[in-house]
């Protein structure tokens, strides 16, 4: 399957990476010419959701990155050293000794492949890096492949890819780290840098979500911002009237001034399902509501967040939660703005709600 990414479809590689993981993983094995610190935390987190008994320390994983041109951050290199059952292999070590980051061919691939407890193995084969743009707002392509029929052939490509590579040792490290200061100083990179926050104007300057005239049904993302939750346990997410169309129900009774039941859409994250999870109408204040899983339940902090719904199968929605600072939610506010897709979640709502398509 085709993968594409662009600044109206972001993130869609870390939902591959993440579509490739659900299954649940025990190997990981990621070859990225660059490296980022967040990068890496966005593919830790959707690591520890997959695995066996939510432990990151029961998957086995191996990152091979290049020290060319000094565009991989040392900062990524010490954390993936230092996560539990890891391997770290650079490639590019032979130029420290000259003092130099400039390859004579530089290492580029960019591979990821996820072996599973049932001996299936996926990978993704694209053009993005693992940092926080590739991940996010970075035009990119790949391919997606949820299970190969010839694990053979996936480790005779690794091979071939990591042939270069050396295991990731402290003189290494320090070596790198003293010359990277000089390339990274002569030559900045945008590749690492945060994705800058879209200007967005203040919620009372966008459209209700009820009165935008358009059908939710119709796109497969929706996001939520959020501040305080609301009810004991800070899980229920307040949501514009007419959401429940985009979890594919059906509500006609807005006349009604009590609380009502409209669906439970089963919502995913990782190996955690949760099928009991209310989707309800409440008259009181004229808002529709879900209850989301709690910390207790393997859920999320929910507090100053986006709160995105992907549709991954009929009626089952990947719940993804993002700070609403990171570079995954400044990359879906630029993406709904820039596509006539934010709206306030009400009249009188200080918070915005989008889709992205």
């Amino acid at each position: 399957m085709f993968i594409v990414q662009n600044g109206l479809r972001p993130g869609e590689i870390q939902n591959a990476l993440f579509d490739l993981m659900r299954p649940g993983i025990v190997e990981v094995r990621i070859c990225s010419a660059y490296v980022s610190l967040s990068g890496s935390r966005i593919l830790f987190d959707g690591i520890s959701r997959a695995a066996p008994n939510g432990n990151p320390d029961n998957v086995r994983k191996t990152i091979v990155a290049s020290l060319d041109f000094g565009l991989t951050d040392p900062r990524a290199l010490r954390f993936w050293r230092d996560a539990g059952n890891s391997q770290v292999l650079v490639a590019g070590a032979s130029m420290l000794d000259q003092g130099s980051l400039i390859p004579r061919a530089a290492f580029h691939p960019k591979f990821y492949i996820f072996g599973r407890p049932d001996r299936t193995t996926g990978s993704l084969v694209a053009s993005a890096n693992l940092t926080n743009r590739g991940l996010t707002v970075n035009t990119e392509a790949g391919w997606l492949e949820m299970q190969h029929h010839r694990r053979d052939l996936v480790q005779s490509a690794w091979d071939a890819a990591i042939m270069s590579a050396v295991p990731l040792t402290s003189q290494i490290l320090a070596a790198y780290r003293t010359l990277r200061r000089h390339a990274i100083a002569e030559n900045p990179t945008e590749e690492l840098e945060p994705v800058p926050p879209p200007q967005i104007g203040p919620p009372h300057s966008y459209t209700p979500f009820a009165e935008a005239g358009l059908d939710p049904g119709t796109y497969n993302q929706f996001w939520v911002q959020a501040r305080g939750l609301q009810g004991g346990a800070q899980t229920q997410l307040e949501l514009p009237r007419g959401s429940h169309r985009f979890f594919g129900a059906t509500y006609t009774g807005y006349d009604f001034n009590h609380v009502d039941h409209i669906a439970e859409p089963i919502l995913v994250s990782g190996q955690r399902v949760w099928r009991d999870r209310p989707l309800t109408w409440h008259g009181d204040n004229a808002m529709e509501r879900i209850n989301l899983p709690s910390r207790a339940m393997g859920g999320f902090d929910y507090g100053d967040s986006l709160i995105l719904f992907r549709r991954v199968a009929p009626n089952t929605f990947e719940l993804r939660v993002f700070p609403w600072d990171s570079d995954s939610t400044h990359a879906i506010l630029e993406a709904s703005q820039r596509a006539g897709l934010m709206f306030r979640i009400g009249r009188n709502s200080n918070r915005v709600a989008g889709f992205i398509s």
